[in-house]
């Protein structure tokens, strides 16, 4: 994980087949998700501890749709 200089902003890129890079805000536990076919989607209200388990796991494009994308309200923003 990396952080910004801003400590509530994480940002993270990927080595997979569906999900490029990650956006993730501490103080408002909002994830954004950018996709390797593109677009990006705001995912609210998102735990940080989801978040970091996300960047551990083996296969994060199974992570993320058994514990991200079927669970929290999303919005795509581009």
């Amino acid at each position: 994980m990396k952080e910004t200089d801003d400590k509530n902003i994480i940002k993270e890129s990927y080595s997979s087949s569906n999900l490029k890079s990650s956006t993730y805000d501490v103080t408002n536990k909002e994830l954004i998700m950018e996709f390797q076919k593109g677009g990006k989607y705001l995912y609210a209200g998102v735990p940080l501890q989801t978040y970091i388990s996300l960047g551990k796991s083996t296969s994060k494009g199974s992570y993320f749709s058994k514990n991200i994308a079927k669970k929290y309200q999303y919005r795509k923003i581009s």
